[in-house]
């Protein structure tokens, strides 16, 4: 709070976003002059229950448990969390500060997403671990603005490159105006980011922000879609972190790293161990292996996320693990103090707290059981493996097996489970319901 005091008294800044994560890891909240609020809103500044009860579009869920026509709608309070003050820097005089958010007793919100990364991390603590994260997240920029993009249903729009660009050091200079600012204004509000590349599809880009500590990080990652998506409307152009926007081009992944510490040591890390993995590492991944189909509906959270999964497209299909491989789920990465595991099964519409959450709940569950990683090490095509466990196909597989799951339900809490396995089968509901262009085109005239 102090920092802030100190920037709204140095006139660096007016006006303070108030905003916690919702369910579909987007910042929700308000926006506050800065004085009022120190004086009079520091404590919490109270939000309609709402903004959890909710599908993308803000369209009300019925039948959810914790909100709803039953309840009133009602409030919670969104409590600032001070050490994530940050400058909102594409922003003239604003700040923001991220919200735990709260109920009327004072008590986290258990279906918060920031609250279910907090338990999670509670919990390592209470196991003598801290953990640290990272994530690289893809994206693809349009000459277009969400005024046209919606004008034109979506279609034919017209990416800012109209070729394959993956490393390609001319497409990223044309682009450099766009991203080298993302970086600059990222980096001016803390979200330190340690490269960026042209990606494989038409218009993409990566961005690899700077390992830290795991809340700090699911927070960062957020503050990093929300600030693509505004600098890049500021600019006239668009971004979309959809999974999969396009049958014809490639994927949005959402890789994310994560190593648990140990008094301030890598707990990943042992050169006497095979490949230089610890104990501790090899059950953390056991753990994350074991309960990646339970857990699925949290690395692929949106109808659209299912369909980013295919063989020989850098996105896995099965539950594998392997090193230097791009082919496999889980890879082990880096050496000695950088040793790392990482996730890629989650797109870039992931909600990161949700996602971090889960992958902490399952790799603490493989070390307490002492679970091994699944099938071999790969060393080739991961795609090839046999009698690898697949991922689920599509959401309404993810959905069963998150709600039916003991083991989730014991670590994440039934009000958790019981919340996002409703609100993933209110979104399947909405899609059954909608006739789609596909359908159009091969039944309208033919069937």
């Amino acid at each position: 709070m102090e920092r802030l005091r100190k920037w709204v008294a140095d006139g660096m800044v007016d006006t303070v976003i108030v905003a916690g994560v919702d369910l579909q890891g987007r910042l929700y909240g308000k926006r506050c002059a800065a004085e009022p609020f120190l004086r009079d809103m520091a404590g919490g500044v109270h939000t309609c229950d709402c903004n959890f009860g909710w599908d993308v579009e803000r369209i009300l869920i019925p039948g959810l448990a914790f909100t709803g026509w039953h309840t009133g709608y009602g409030d919670m309070t969104a409590v600032p969390d001070w050490s994530t003050t940050r400058l909102y820097s594409w922003f003239e005089k604003t700040a923001l500060v991220i919200c735990d958010t709260k109920s009327h007793d004072g008590s986290l919100v258990p279906i918060a997403p920031r609250s279910m990364l907090r338990k999670q991390l509670d919990k390592a603590a209470a196991m003598g671990f801290t953990v640290k994260a990272a994530s690289e997240l893809e994206f693809f920029l349009f000459r277009e603005t969400p005024e046209s993009s919606r004008a034109k249903d979506y279609r034919d729009l017209t990416t800012i490159a109209g070729y394959i660009g993956d490393y390609c050091i001319f497409r990223s200079s044309m682009d450099e105006p766009i991203i080298g600012e993302i970086r600059r204004q990222l980096a001016a509000a803390g979200v330190e980011v340690e490269c960026s590349k042209a990606e494989w599809g038409y218009g993409q880009h990566e961005v690899n922000l700077v390992y830290t500590d795991a809340l700090e990080m699911a927070d960062r990652h957020v503050v990093f879609k929300q600030g693509v998506r505004e600098m890049a409307a500021m600019r006239g152009l668009q971004a979309t972190f959809m999974a999969k926007w396009h049958t014809d081009h490639s994927s949005n992944g959402a890789h994310i790293h994560m190593s648990l510490w140990q008094d301030g040591k890598p707990a990943f890390y042992d050169p006497k161990g095979d490949r230089g993995m610890s104990k501790t590492m090899r059950h953390f991944l056991g753990g994350m292996m074991a309960l990646a189909r339970d857990f699925h509906l949290l690395y692929a959270p949106t109808i659209n996320s299912y369909k980013r999964y295919g063989d020989l497209t850098f996105a896995p299909t099965t539950i594998t693990w392997g090193g230097d491989n791009r082919t496999v789920a889980f890879r082990s990465c880096g050496h000695g103090a950088s040793t790392r595991l990482e996730n890629r099964i989650p797109g870039a519409d992931v909600n990161a707290h949700a996602a971090y959450a889960a992958m902490i709940a399952s790799g603490l569950y493989g070390i307490e059981n002492g679970i091994e990683p699944i099938g071999p090490f790969v060393e080739a095509n991961g795609y090839e493996v046999k009698d690898a466990p697949r991922l689920h196909r599509n959401p309404i597989e993810a959905a069963d097996a998150f709600s039916s799951s003991a083991i989730a339900r014991r670590l994440l809490g039934d009000d958790v489970v019981d919340h996002y396995a409703a609100v993933a089968r209110w979104e399947i509901g909405e899609f059954m319901r909608s006739v789609t262009d596909w359908e159009r085109r091969r039944y309208f005239e033919l069937i």
